[in-house]
C-alpha cells in the first residue's frame, strides 16, 4: 500500500503543479516526504466569451490579435505533516501574449495551503477518503486590470473538501467542491471537479476529469458599469475537461497535462498543454 500511495502522491502532485487550487487530491503525501514538482504549461485560444456570445479575438481586439497566449511555469511543493496532516506550497511566473492588443509577464499568485484527512479508507475501509483543505492565495506582482491579466490581483482564502475512493487496484474516483473568497472587489469564486483515475500497468497514471468554476456577480464585459479597471469584477465562468498521462519511478515522477475549456463567460476559450517533473525526498 505505501509504494502505491507514493507513486499516487507523485503523479498527482505533478497534476496539481499546473494549477492553483482547483485539482488538489484527497491522498496526501507520506508522512515526513517533501515533494518538488516543476511545471510549465502553454495555454491559447483564438476566440473568447464575452458574457455568453463567443467571439474571435480577432474581433474583440479590433485587429491587434488573433490569440490570447498565456505560459506558467511553476514550482510546487508538498510536505506530509502526519498520517493526516500535509503542507502545500506553489510559485508561478507567467506570461500572457494577445499581440499589440496587451501582453503582461511578472510573478503570479502564490498559494499555501493546509490539507486535513478527516477518513481513510485503507483504515476506515467502509468510508472513502476525505480530506478538508484551507489555503491562502498571494497575488502576484502584476496589474490585474487589463486585458492581459495575469490573475485576479488580489488575495484570497480557499476551502474546499475532497472525497476519493480506490474501487480495484486500476480505478479511483474523486470529487471536491470549494470557494475562493477574494479581498478588494473580486467576486468571491465557487468550483467543484470530479475526476477518475487508471493505473493500466505498475507506475502508470492516466486521469480524467470535468471542472466547474463561477464568481458570483453579474457583470459583464461591455455591458453598463464596466471599465477595464473592473476586469477583475466580471463575472468569470469556466467549465472544462481535462485529461494526463503519469509515469512514477521509485522516487520521481512524470507527467503529461492537457485540459480544454468547452463553455465559459468573459474567458478565454483556450486549450492548455502541460509536463511536470516531482522528485520526493
Amino acid at each position: 500500500m505505501k509504494r502505491i500511495t507514493r507513486i499516487s502522491a507523485l503523479v498527482l502532485a505533478g497534476v496539481s503543479a499546473n494549477v492553483l487550487a482547483e485539482g488538489t487530491s484527497p491522498w496526501l503525501p507520506i508522512p515526513g516526504q517533501l515533494s518538488v514538482s516543476v511545471g510549465y504549461a502553454d495555454q491559447s485560444g483564438d476566440s473568447a466569451y464575452i458574457g455568453t456570445q463567443e467571439l474571435d479575438i480577432d474581433q474583440i481586439t479590433g485587429g491587434g490579435a488573433d490569440e490570447f497566449e498565456r505560459e506558467t511555469s511553476t514550482i510546487a511543493l508538498s510536505y506530509g505533516l502526519s498520517d493526516s496532516l500535509a503542507l502545500d506550497a506553489v510559485v508561478s511566473y507567467a506570461e500572457v501574449d494577445s499581440g499589440r492588443a496587451d501582453s503582461d509577464r511578472g510573478l503570479g499568485d502564490s498559494l499555501l495551503g493546509l490539507s486535513w484527512r478527516v477518513s481513510d479508507e485503507y483504515v476506515q475501509t467502509q468510508l472513502p477518503t476525505i480530506t478538508l483543505r484551507v489555503g491562502a492565495i498571494l497575488k502576484g506582482n502584476y496589474n490585474g486590470a487589463r486585458l492581459a491579466s495575469i490573475g485576479k490581483d488580489a488575495n484570497a482564502l480557499e476551502f474546499a473538501a475532497i472525497i476519493g475512493k480506490s474501487f480495484t487496484p486500476w480505478l479511483s474516483l474523486s470529487a471536491q467542491a470549494g470557494v475562493q473568497d477574494y479581498d478588494d472587489d473580486v467576486p468571491t469564486y465557487y468550483f467543484y471537479e470530479l475526476g477518475a483515475h487508471f493505473t493500466p500497468a505498475p507506475g502508470w497514471s492516466i486521469g480524467l476529469g470535468y471542472a466547474e468554476k463561477e464568481g458570483d456577480t453579474d457583470l459583464d464585459i461591455g455591458e453598463p458599469g464596466f471599465s477595464p479597471a473592473r476586469f477583475q469584477e466580471v463575472a468569470e465562468e469556466r467549465s472544462m475537461v481535462k485529461a494526463s498521462v503519469g509515469y512514477g519511478f521509485g522516487n520521481q515522477g512524470i507527467a503529461l497535462l492537457f485540459s480544454q475549456v468547452v463553455d465559459g463567460r468573459n474567458t478565454v476559450e483556450d486549450d492548455s498543454l502541460g509536463f511536470s517533473y516531482t522528485y520526493a525526498f
